[in-house]
């Protein structure tokens, strides 16, 4: 079954589809978008960018917004560092996501290492597409106004539909990258994520993804449900 740990981890993932300037005629339809983004993906090593993250949920009169950074290393390395309103880091690394709530003095850690060729997988786009293409029918949208391809996609099933109801993918004609994603869930709760200020194959710090917890910190050790 298609759970919300999928659907999370080939939405964010998918942030790192690669990069490359078009030199050849644009693409015109899904399949040579996605062939433009698998004929670069073995090129990028890491991937730097600024997100927004924005929730719309039935409990809140307003959206609520946060603010972060994005860092992947390649083979197997994800940050998502979160700055405001609150202070919250997500590493996976070393088959562990690690998700650190630094206010309340408390983490949380998930063993993914069964899901890990999944995960990283999506950091192609291919993989990204064969999976959700498994649940969802997608509409291919190309305005030549429009600087980015737009995939919308609508489950298949209605079991499917319970979790979530639709997806839109915005892919940047130039770069092939993914610059904003939005998701509204079965109880028609949206999320959406706009990415900034992206740098690839930019230096990044072996340091950035290792989580010293201070030695209060409560660790707790989670499960995938």
């Amino acid at each position: 079954m298609f759970s919300r740990f999928s659907l999370a981890t080939a939405l964010c993932a998918s942030m790192a589809m690669p990069l490359s300037a078009a030199k050849a005629a644009a693409p015109t339809s899904l399949d040579e978008v996605i062939k433009k983004v698998q004929e670069q993906q073995h090129k990028v090593t890491t991937l730097q960018a600024d997100f927004r993250q924005e929730k719309e949920l039935a409990l809140l009169s307003k959206p609520e917004v946060s603010t972060g950074k994005f860092v992947y290393g390649k083979p197997n390395n994800v940050l998502w560092s979160y700055d405001a309103p609150k202070r919250v880091q997500m590493l996976i690394t070393n088959g562990t996501l690690t998700t650190y709530y630094p206010e309340l003095n408390k983490a949380e850690r998930v063993d993914v290492k069964r899901f890990e060729d999944r995960i990283f997988k999506y950091m192609g786009a291919s993989g990204a597409i064969d999976e959700l293409g498994r649940y969802f029918d997608f509409t291919f949208t190309n305005k030549p106004s429009e600087p980015t391809y737009l995939l919308d996609l609508k489950p298949k099933t209605g079991a499917v539909a319970k979790r979530v109801q639709r997806i839109k993918i915005w892919i940047d004609k130039t770069s092939y990258l993914t610059t904003k994603i939005e998701y509204v869930e079965g109880d028609g709760d949206v999320t959406r994520y706009e990415f900034r200020n992206i740098r690839v194959n930019a230096p990044v710090a072996q340091n950035l993804f290792v989580l010293s917890l201070p030695s209060n910190v409560h660790v707790e050790q989670m499960k995938i449900q």
